[in-house]
Protein backbone atom coordinates (compact mmCIF):
# COMPACT_ATOMS: atom_id res chain seq x y z
CA UNK A 1 0.00 0.00 0.00
CA UNK A 2 1.30 3.41 -0.95
CA UNK A 3 1.32 6.05 1.66
CA UNK A 4 -0.02 9.40 0.67
CA UNK A 5 2.62 12.09 0.95
CA UNK A 6 1.76 14.46 3.66
CA UNK A 7 2.43 18.10 3.00
CA UNK A 8 4.23 19.67 5.88
CA UNK A 9 1.85 21.68 7.94
CA UNK A 10 2.58 25.36 8.20
CA UNK A 11 3.66 26.42 11.59
CA UNK A 12 1.75 29.27 13.03
CA UNK A 13 3.97 32.30 13.12
CA UNK A 14 3.98 34.19 16.38
CA UNK A 15 1.93 37.33 16.15
CA UNK A 16 3.90 40.53 16.17
CA UNK A 17 3.15 42.80 19.02
CA UNK A 18 2.63 46.29 17.79
CA UNK A 19 3.07 48.97 20.37
CA UNK A 20 0.67 51.82 20.12
CA UNK A 21 2.43 55.07 19.27
CA UNK A 22 1.69 57.87 21.65
CA UNK A 23 -0.47 60.56 20.15
CA UNK A 24 1.40 63.72 19.22
CA UNK A 25 0.81 66.54 21.60
CA UNK A 26 -0.66 69.65 20.12
CA UNK A 27 1.91 72.39 20.04
CA UNK A 28 1.16 75.11 22.54
CA UNK A 29 2.47 77.75 20.17
CA UNK A 30 3.61 77.08 16.62
CA UNK A 31 7.26 77.85 15.98
CA UNK A 32 7.73 81.05 14.12
CA UNK A 33 10.13 81.08 11.24
CA UNK A 34 13.15 83.12 12.20
CA UNK A 35 13.72 86.10 9.99
CA UNK A 36 17.13 87.28 9.01
CA UNK A 37 18.17 90.79 9.87
CA UNK A 38 18.06 93.15 6.93
CA UNK A 39 21.45 94.14 5.56
CA UNK A 40 22.30 97.79 5.92
CA UNK A 41 22.66 99.24 2.39
CA UNK A 42 25.22 101.74 3.70
CA UNK A 43 27.54 99.03 5.04
CA UNK A 44 30.80 98.60 3.07
CA UNK A 45 31.14 95.71 0.63
CA UNK A 46 33.28 92.75 1.67
CA UNK A 47 36.76 92.39 0.25
CA UNK A 48 37.04 90.26 -2.87
CA UNK A 49 39.00 87.01 -2.75
CA UNK A 50 41.98 86.31 -5.00
CA UNK A 51 39.81 83.93 -7.04
CA UNK A 52 37.08 86.53 -7.60
CA UNK A 53 39.61 89.14 -8.73
CA UNK A 54 41.17 86.61 -11.11
CA UNK A 55 37.74 85.59 -12.39
CA UNK A 56 36.83 89.23 -13.07
CA UNK A 57 39.90 89.53 -15.28
CA UNK A 58 39.46 86.20 -17.08
CA UNK A 59 35.69 85.67 -17.36
CA UNK A 60 35.43 87.03 -20.91
CA UNK A 61 38.18 84.65 -22.08
CA UNK A 62 36.50 81.63 -20.46
CA UNK A 63 32.93 82.38 -21.59
CA UNK A 64 31.78 80.95 -24.90
CA UNK A 65 28.44 81.65 -26.62
CA UNK A 66 25.60 79.52 -25.26
CA UNK A 67 27.59 78.51 -22.18
CA UNK A 68 25.62 78.34 -18.91
CA UNK A 69 26.84 80.26 -15.87
CA UNK A 70 27.50 77.01 -14.03
CA UNK A 71 29.63 75.74 -16.90
CA UNK A 72 31.68 78.94 -16.86
CA UNK A 73 32.18 78.56 -13.10
CA UNK A 74 33.29 74.96 -13.45
CA UNK A 75 35.75 75.81 -16.21
CA UNK A 76 37.07 78.75 -14.18
CA UNK A 77 37.54 76.56 -11.10
CA UNK A 78 39.56 74.03 -13.06
CA UNK A 79 41.70 76.75 -14.60
CA UNK A 80 42.21 78.52 -11.25
CA UNK A 81 43.47 75.23 -9.83
CA UNK A 82 46.06 75.06 -12.60
CA UNK A 83 47.36 78.60 -12.05
CA UNK A 84 50.88 78.33 -10.65
CA UNK A 85 51.61 81.89 -9.50
CA UNK A 86 48.64 83.37 -7.67
CA UNK A 87 50.63 86.02 -5.81
CA UNK A 88 49.39 88.88 -8.05
CA UNK A 89 45.76 88.21 -7.12
CA UNK A 90 46.49 87.31 -3.50
CA UNK A 91 48.24 90.68 -3.08
CA UNK A 92 45.24 92.49 -4.60
CA UNK A 93 42.90 90.52 -2.30
CA UNK A 94 44.98 91.51 0.75
CA UNK A 95 44.77 95.18 -0.26
CA UNK A 96 41.00 94.86 -0.74
CA UNK A 97 40.69 93.24 2.69
CA UNK A 98 42.57 96.18 4.26
CA UNK A 99 40.22 98.56 2.45
CA UNK A 100 37.21 96.70 3.83
CA UNK A 101 38.56 96.71 7.39
CA UNK A 102 39.29 100.44 7.17
CA UNK A 103 35.81 101.23 5.80
CA UNK A 104 34.18 98.95 8.36
CA UNK A 105 36.00 100.68 11.22
CA UNK A 106 34.82 104.05 9.92
CA UNK A 107 31.29 102.67 9.45
CA UNK A 108 31.08 101.29 12.97
CA UNK A 109 32.81 104.33 14.42
CA UNK A 110 35.09 102.17 16.52
CA UNK A 111 38.81 101.51 16.65
CA UNK A 112 40.43 99.43 13.95
CA UNK A 113 41.35 95.80 14.72
CA UNK A 114 45.07 96.70 14.72
CA UNK A 115 44.53 99.36 17.40
CA UNK A 116 42.48 96.94 19.52
CA UNK A 117 45.27 94.36 19.37
CA UNK A 118 47.80 97.03 20.38
CA UNK A 119 45.66 97.96 23.40
CA UNK A 120 45.47 94.32 24.52
CA UNK A 121 49.25 93.88 24.37
CA UNK A 122 49.80 97.19 26.20
CA UNK A 123 47.59 96.06 29.09
CA UNK A 124 49.57 92.85 29.62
Amino acid sequence: MAKAAKSPAKKASPKKIVKAKPAKKAAASPKKKSTRAKKDPNAPKRGATAYMIWLGENRSRLTKPGMAVTDVSKAAGVEWGNVKDKSKWEKAAAEDKKRYEKEMAAYKGGASPAKKAAKKTAKK
